[in-house]
């Protein structure tokens, strides 16, 4: 077994939006996890919500109004290396993604393998 140092990065997309996010990402890295690629998960319907300021250009809702969106949680691990992970949030996930400032989570992880 060895531990390998990841970076867990977290995002909420909407459903229609969910494919393009994913294959955003891939065109930036493989997503591999041991002898597996293209690995991710995502959930199934969540609630989002938010209010737009006055600075913001909402893809949903109004400036100032509360509004609430189904959305899905997608969830994937890169190596830890920071220039990778600038990369995948400036090009595989923000210009793929609907809103004007997508809530994207990063934390440092340790993931295992067993072979290799």
């Amino acid at each position: 077994m060895k531990l390998i140092p990841i970076y867990r990065i977290n995002t909420y997309v909407v459903p229609e939006s969910l494919d393009r996010v994913i294959e955003g990402v891939l065109s930036v890295d493989g997503l591999i996890y041991g002898n597996y690629k293209n690995v991710a998960w995502h959930s199934n319907d969540g609630i989002e919500q938010f209010v737009p300021s006055e600075n913001s250009v909402p893809t949903e809702g109004s400036i100032g109004e509360r509004k609430q969106v189904t959305s899905f949680k997608i969830e994937f691990s890169i190596p830890r290396d920071k220039n990778l992970l600038s990369k995948v949030i400036e090009e595989g996930i923000y210009p793929n993604h609907p809103w004007d400032e997508p809530v994207v989570q990063v934390t440092e992880e340790y993931e295992t393998r067993k072979h290799g």
